[in-house]
């Protein structure tokens, strides 16, 4: 089995290739270019450079989000687009369970963060055993002080994941006693963990209905937001 892989949730684009037996290869631009721009080439050149065609790809699998709104939108179609127009299963996965993956061999707890703005956090809190992974809250939107005295009563270790830790990770040392900050290489969203999450449920014939699935924004665009506001 081959999935292909994409996120485009954050600033972020990432894409993979990712077989039953390993991570063929992974795309990730750090880039202040849009998705619109970039997404469907890095696509295509990665697909081309691993030596494969789209014609060989088995499912997709695409980052839901939470995270940008434009950016979400973006990854979710051109991941719909492309199964339909494939006729290849689907599969959706939530980016914040996506970044807590890059850590599932770590013990403890893994706390993933994506910019909200306006001193807030898309987050989640995860459990790890160093094998299995799983939700021990449901992902939401707080403010980042919320955030900090939900956690601060938590004695165990609990890694943060995601660029924004670093700018709050003086204000999460002083009151989260256990709190651990990883490199930038764990903190970004990455296509390759997509892919193997994405596989484990395709193996198991698990996957989404194509015209129901739709982004998770865990809030409303500022679009709407601005339209209630003059309305």
């Amino acid at each position: 089995m081959l999935v292909l892989a994409v996120d485009s949730s954050t600033k972020v684009g990432s894409v993979s290739l990712v077989s039953t037996e390993r991570l063929v290869a992974e795309s990730l631009l750090n880039l202040d270019q849009t998705h619109s721009q970039r997404l469907m080439p890095q696509i295509v050149e990665l697909v081309k450079r691993s030596d494969y065609e789209l014609q060989d790809v088995d499912g997709i699998a695409v980052g839901l989000g939470p995270g940008s709104f434009t950016g979400t939108r973006i990854g979710v179609v051109t991941a719909k687009t492309l199964a339909q127009s494939l006729e290849l299963p689907i599969v959706g996965i939530s980016t914040l369970k996506a970044m807590a993956y890059n850590l599932k061999y770590v013990s403890g707890y893994i706390c993933p963060v994506v910019d909200a703005r306006r001193e807030r956090v898309f987050t989640g809190l995860y459990r790890t055993d160093g094998e299995d992974l799983r939700a021990e809250t449901e992902e939401g939107l707080l403010a980042i002080d919320d955030l900090i005295t939900e956690l601060s009563s938590i004695q165990e270790e609990i890694y943060f994941v995601g660029e924004i830790a670093q700018k709050y990770r003086t204000e999460i040392s002083e009151q989260v006693e256990q709190a651990q900050f990883v490199s930038n290489k764990f903190s970004l969203p990455q296509a390759g963990a997509l892919g193997e999450l994405a596989v484990e449920r395709l193996m198991l014939e698990d996957e989404d209905q194509l015209f129901e699935l739709t982004p998770n924004y865990l809030k409303r665009s500022q679009a709407e937001i601005q339209w209630e506001d003059n309305n």
